[in-house]
């Protein structure tokens, strides 16, 4: 840019002013001043230049005056000052607009610089108002430079119309804050094509300063970035609030903190990042908390999302980077290259020949190759000539060739320079970059040198791949789908038919459309049919109705099939049809098997009522709306004679017992609003008043939603069986109460004669022990001896102890060798009420193989109840279904069983088997040692695992050869 630096302005105006003042003085004559009024507009801007403007215009007014009333005999002299401050008015306009002609020249030749390489650009002063836009641009957009800059009286920028109302607020508030900050201004948004339709742009720019830092214009480009809503975002959803509110990443500190000769570098990242998609890691001197400056590594990203992986470029500004000594005739080239460099982060400048001349420290660092190592000479003579340079290292081998003939031809013939090809990063990989070079000339028209820059656009081609293979997948699950796939114009032309649709009917998309586009799908529709499906898809391409219907429709080899046919379409955002969009779903089985359905259901009714068994139906709520004849004959009455209401009420409170009628309310009312199956065991009242165990179940029947449609119901008269069980309960548990009452008085007895001898010796010898040690002088020998009578008396205790343990091994004379299989079910059978009234179920595995054991039955069947018990107290807090499993299996040695419960499980592995050890209330601590020093004498084996995903599982094995222990 072509700016007058600030010391040859000033020594413009100071020249000018001695030249002035001496015409002022030897003429006596004020326009001798006119040269340094006019050195003032050089130096004033906007404000200054107003209240300059201001002073003169008062003066002239003032002049004036006095010329008009000749006060004072002055009017010669009046009207030569207003003759002065006339013309020094016209002149300072002259060199304000001068100077602002001059500012806006500045950024409109950086926006044809840029223009020059992209192919578009734009221009404005420092208000923001459009001086340049590419013609091309602006036919592209469908709006002139005059309604870009006009506003609207709501302070509405002139371009608001080009940009999606949805993106329009932010991206102005970026701009304006750009406008008054000088920041890099980086946006992406949607623009209004002139063809009515938006797409993703990616704008940048740049401001222009004078030699003062002051911002006189701005220049920057925007490049059609559509692909982008392909790479992982909604099509018409806003990008901008993923988009960082700044220029820098916000891991960046102020560019006031970063060193002066690194923000350059900082900037050129960011922008680097925002075009390419590549987020830049790099290392700059940033300022420290004690003032000084230390390189610290940052990265800056892209500012929006990227579907695909890239890995970040990397660079440390104080790695290898060179600056040409001489740039000869390429200055211009270089000052082209910088332009672009601020812009986009990297740019370049050769001479004539092709030897480098800049390029950006940061791109130099990313590639790994000085200036130097760019033009060292590999092979060969000069580049333009057929030789090869050190630039040749840096492409794709695969691409070189291309790239190198086309520059060659370029450096020659003049002609832009545009090409792609993979270039070698710093850390071995290749990647993909779009390369554009432009000539510059002297006065003559001879190429000076060449600038130009590379953009990285691997983003864009690895989005641009998937997208590809996007559309493959898409293509090859439509065509795979079982079902056939169509589409209709707006006017309900057929545009489309999938692979299987040619299969399935035989015909192709020529082959329902008539050579005037006219649709001619009745020919796949059975005749009595046709008219109805017409018509219906008729009225919903002129409603805009989703369109379902069923219909017969033609198969390849003539038959026809029913089948369900559903299409919707779809809108743009203004609201207009662009396409429908339909499948066809052969359901030519279902509809035979709803017929037959329809005939299973008359039969299936008519098994019901012939069931030996009593059945009731109810509404989601309960209340009933179906009974059994065989219910209706038990309970002697019909739901038609119920004098109360609710039905489910007046059933209840008439046939249920008074003892359980609050239980069974509360029950049922719980599985009614938590949908969980209903059983329970009650008493029901005979139609003779008797009242009978009953066994009532109810599950509830849902439909496709989910939701409860009906209460199916089943009562099963069991007042027999529950009455037999109770009695064997009984006698159980009445079993099992004495027997631990025995075991318990034997080991009381037992540890009350046997333990107390021996502690009570322990004591006296102990009293006598500390007699003879407290006496003075001791008497150690007596002390000696009274501590080894304490040993052989804690001896003869431990003695005692090792009898109690022997209660717990029974002795072997009752074992007989016993099908495990029936002891298991005695077990469960003895237990199975109380589960019953506990609401748990067991489930049971049995391999049928069972080898037999020998072994004691009662004391087998003992630890069987206890474990199954300790699983069902287990599961008392258990809300949820509860299950008890008993699982039996055996390998070649032993049988192994297994008790699990879906309970909390066991915290303390290392001690649940130890004596008096429990966790339960008001439990002994016994039971579990009990039952594994049975099963130990038994040759076997008893631990506990966790059950997967809650509860324990309590496992013991027993040998099938059984080898018994002393």
């Amino acid at each position: 840019m072509i700016v007058v630096p600030l010391h040859q302005r000033l020594a413009l105006v100071i020249l000018a002013s001695v030249v002035g003042f001496a015409v002022c003085w030897f003429a006596a004559t004020p326009f001798g001043l006119t040269a340094p009024v006019a050195g003032l507009f050089l130096f004033t801007q906007r404000r200054a230049a107003l209240m300059l403007y201001t002073v003169l215009g008062i003066a002239f007014a003032g002049s004036v005056l006095v010329t008009c009333f000749s006060i004072g005999g002055m009017r010669g002299v009046s009207l030569e000052w207003a003759a002065f401050y006339a013309t020094v008015i016209c002149v300072g306009g002259i060199v304000v607009a001068a100077m602002r002609a001059t500012r806006n020249e500045d950024a409109l030749r950086a926006a044809q610089t840029i223009e020059s390489v992209v192919g578009n650009a734009w221009a404005t002063d420092a208000a923001g108002r459009f001086t340049y836009v590419t013609p091309a641009a602006l036919t592209f957009l469908g709006i002139r430079l005059d309604e870009l800059n006009a506003t609207s009286d709501y302070g509405d920028l002139g371009w608001k119309p080009v940009v999606h109302p949805e993106d329009y607020e932010t991206a102005a508030a970026v701009w304006r804050r750009c406008l008054k900050t000088g920041e890099h201004y980086n946006i992406e948004h949607r623009m209004l094509r002139a063809n009515g339709v938006y797409s993703w742009g990616r704008s940048s720019g740049q401001p222009v300063r004078d030699s003062r830092g002051r911002i006189t214009g701005w220049y920057g480009t925007v490049i059609d970035s559509d692909i982008s809503e392909c790479s992982g975002v909604e099509a018409g959803s806003s990008k901008l609030s993923d988009m960082k509110d700044g220029t820098l990443s916000e891991s960046f500190p102020p560019l006031n903190e970063i060193h002066p000769h690194d923000r350059p570098a900082a900037t050129q990242a960011s922008a680097y990042a925002f075009w390419t998609g590549v987020p830049q890691v790099m290392s700059f001197r940033a300022r420290q908390a004690d003032g000084s400056y230390r390189f610290t590594e940052y990265r800056v990203d892209p500012g929006y999302g990227v579907s695909v992986d890239v890995a970040p470029m990397a660079s440390r500004l104080d790695e290898r980077w060179t600056i040409s000594d001489s740039i000869g005739e390429t200055a211009e080239a270089v000052r082209a290259a910088k332009i672009i460099e601020a812009l986009y982060g990297k740019a370049w400048a050769f001479d004539a020949a092709g030897q480098f001349t800049y390029v950006t420290p940061t791109a130099q660092i990313a590639i790994d190759m000085t200036l130097d190592d760019l033009n060292a000479p590999v092979r060969g003579g000069a580049f333009i000539d057929g030789g090869d340079t050190g630039w040749s290292r840096g492409v794709h081998p695969e691409d070189y060739d291309h790239a190198a003939a086309g520059l060659r031809r370029s450096l020659k013939t003049g002609d832009p320079w545009n090409v792609e090809y993979r270039m070698l990063r710093k850390n071995g990989e290749y990647v993909w970059h779009r390369i554009a070079a432009r000539p510059t000339h002297d006065s003559q028209g001879r190429i000076t040198g060449w600038y130009g820059t590379s953009i990285d656009i691997d983003v864009y081609k690895k989005t641009e791949a998937a997208l590809i293979e996007s559309k493959r997948k898409l293509q090859q699950l439509i065509d795979s789908v079982p079902a056939l796939i169509w589409g209709l114009t707006p006017d309900g032309t057929p545009s489309y038919v999938n692979k299987r649709f040619v299969e399935v009917t035989g015909m192709s998309l020529e082959d329902i459309t008539d050579s005037d586009n006219a649709p001619t799908v009745r020919v796949l529709l059975h005749p009595d049919d046709a008219d109805l499906a017409l018509k219906a898809i008729g009225k919903s391409i002129a409603t805009g109705q989703p369109y379902v219907q069923r219909y017969r429709q033609r198969r390849a080899d003539g038959s026809y099939h029913w089948t369900e046919t559903r299409a919707e379409p779809l809108y743009d955002e203004d609201g207009n049809i662009l396409q429908w969009y339909g499948v066809s779903v052969d359901i030519h089985n279902l509809v035979l098997a709803q017929d037959a359905l329809r005939e299973s259901e008359r039969m299936y009714r008519q098994l019901v009522e012939t069931l030996p068994a009593m059945v009731d139906c109810a509404g989601p709520d309960g209340e009933p709306m179906y009974r059994s004849r065989q219910l209706s004959k038990y309970l002697g009455y019909d739901l038609e004679k119920l004098s109360g209401k609710p039905l489910l009420a007046s059933t209840l409170n008439q046939s249920v017992h008074p003892d359980e009628l609050a239980d069974v309310k509360e029950h049922y009312t719980h599985c009614l609003s938590a949908g969980e199956p209903y059983a329970r065991k009650h008493r029901l009242r005979r139609f003779d008043g008797e009242y009978r165990w009953m066994e009532t179940r109810a599950a509830a029947m849902r439909n496709a939603e989910g939701e409860i449609v009906q209460w199916n119901v089943i009562c099963l008269d069991i007042d027999g069986e529950v009455r037999a069980q109770e009695k064997l309960r009984l006698a159980q548990e009445s079993l099992a109460r004495a027997s631990q009452a025995a075991s318990l008085a034997e080991l009381s007895a037992s540890i009350a004669h046997e333990v107390n001898q021996p502690l009570a010796a322990i004591v006296a010898n102990s009293f006598a022990c500390h007699r003879w040690l407290t006496a003075s002088p001791p008497n150690l020998e007596r002390a000696k001896n009274t501590s080894e009578r304490i040993i052989r008396d804690a001896n003869s205790a431990a003695d005692v102890v090792n009898r109690i343990r022997s209660l717990f091994k029974q002795s072997v004379e009752s074992r007989n060798v016993v099908a495990l299989g029936s002891v298991i079910t005695e077990a469960c059978d003895v237990i199975a009420e109380e589960a019953l009234r506990r609401r748990i179920r067991m489930d049971i595995e049995l391999n049928g193989d069972l080898p037999p054991v020998l072994l004691d039955r009662v004391q087998i069947q003992q630890v069987l109840v206890n474990l199954i018990r300790n699983g069902m107290d287990a599961m008392n807090s258990v809300t949820g279904e509860r299950i008890l499993g008993v699982r039996v299996g055996s390998t070649e040695e032993v049988v192994q069983l297994e008790i699990s419960d879906v309970g909390a499980g066991v915290e303390f592995f290392d001690k649940i088997f130890q004596p008096f050890f429990t966790t339960k209330e008001r439990g002994m601590g016994m039971g579990l040692a009990i039952c594994r020093s049975i099963v130990e004498s038994h040759g076997g084996k008893l631990w506990v695992e966790n059950n997967q995903p809650c509860g324990s599982r309590f496992i013991f094995t027993l040998p099938v050869e059984v080898k018994l222990t002393p």
